[in-house]
């Protein structure tokens, strides 16, 4: 996974207003003819999101303001203190702790200045996440160059097509790393309407949920499979709050005793349905089964994965295999809490019903959804 920085990782919008803010004061004596906000509007005007260097924009603000100060006082002034003003997007370090625990390879693609860009870098604190940081200036060539995003992957060790770029710039970050064979994440920008990349988010965050489903390996239930699923549903290999995904099942806890009872029992109706797994990495994330008449029966994920996509990943393959066998509808019990989840996925309540467990009556749902083929 390879970042853009300015406007994908760094908030420059935010970083340059509160540098700009601090300038201001620190040159006060120079530029109060000036009112702050006529010379904030016009530095941010002049600056054009970062694609004019500060020289020429620093060159043009002393000679519209005739300002008493050297504008190579200024220029120096930017260079020195903008890194003490650099701001995250929301949820930076969560993606890249998230990523690195994946163990994925990271690495930055920026346009710019090496030693300002590398300042800012730091700044942020992200430097010790990246395996490599490739900026124009130190690299001779700049995005959309097609090559600066192929030398990123080899250094990284990985193929193009084992790579995706995050970035904001429609041309310079989404069209060049296509360009060289790399899958795209546009970080919407409210500048452009549009860019056509693989994925667009809203949020850094997103990208844990595309993460994982770019890893995900969905194939049918094997007989292998049995003790790694049975132990995700009771939990003694990961802890799972099945309630979340299905009510079906809330009946049909046991004793840890039981289990080999259950075991069997479990491995009869799997092999019975139609089954499937979801993986990441050589680990079951999720499983879920479907009986030949299209109910819905088991849905279950780790909680290391849940809340991101997979298991709507599953159900859409059970969807496809009940359109297959030309069924009208599937249907499934879901709990509160489920419920949600089945009616974004275009269920609907066909009654309420309650069920038993440790003598407390949950809520459950019965719920169906119609196919193209019925």
């Amino acid at each position: 996974m390879i970042f853009d920085l300015d406007g994908t990782l760094l908030n420059r919008d935010a970083s340059l207003k509160s540098f700009i803010d601090a300038q201001y004061e620190r040159f006060k004596s120079h530029l109060e003819k000036v009112p702050k906000s006529r010379y904030a509007e016009r530095f941010i005007e002049l600056d054009a999101r970062g694609m004019v260097w500060k020289d020429r924009v620093y060159r043009q603000l002393a000679e519209e303001f005739e300002l008493p100060v050297a504008w190579e006082e200024l220029l120096e002034d930017y260079m020195t203190h903008f890194k003490q003003h650099c701001a995250p997007f929301p949820h930076m370090k969560f993606l890249l702790e998230q990523l690195k625990g994946k163990s994925l390879r990271l690495g930055i693609i920026s346009n710019g200045k090496g030693q300002f860009q590398l300042d800012a870098i730091q700044a942020l604190g992200i430097e010790p996440y990246m395996d490599v940081i490739l900026i124009s200036e130190w690299e001779g060539m700049k995005k959309p160059d097609r090559r600066l995003f192929r030398m990123a992957v080899e250094r990284i060790g990985v193929k193009p097509e084992e790579a995706m770029y995050v970035g904001d710039h429609p041309d310079n970050d989404i069209k060049g790393a296509r360009n060289a064979g790399l899958k795209t994440i546009w970080k919407r920008d409210a500048q452009w309407s549009s860019a056509e990349a693989d994925y667009i988010i809203e949020d850094l965050a997103e990208i844990v949920t595309i993460a994982a489903q770019e890893n995900l390996q969905i194939r049918k239930f094997q007989e292998a499979d049995l003790e790694e699923v049975v132990a995700l549903f009771y939990g003694t290999v990961h802890t799972v709050n099945a309630a979340d995904y299905s009510g079906e099942q809330l009946a049909a806890w046991a004793p840890k005793d039981e289990q080999a009872q259950k075991a069997a029992e479990w491995k009869k109706s799997l092999q019975q349905n139609l089954s499937y797994v979801a993986e990441i990495d050589g680990e079951i994330a999720c499983f879920c089964d479907m009986t030949p008449a299209g109910y819905l029966n088991r849905l279950y994920v780790h909680t290391d994965y849940q809340r991101q996509g997979i298991a709507s990943r599953l159900v859409s393959q059970l969807e496809q295999e009940a359109e297959k066998l030309q069924l009208s509808c599937i249907f499934t019990d879901a709990s509160l809490t489920a419920k949600p989840f089945f009616e974004k996925r275009g269920f609907w309540i066909v009654r309420k019903q309650s069920v038993e467990r440790r003598g407390i009556a949950i809520p459950n749902y019965h719920m169906r959804k119609k196919l193209s083929s019925g």
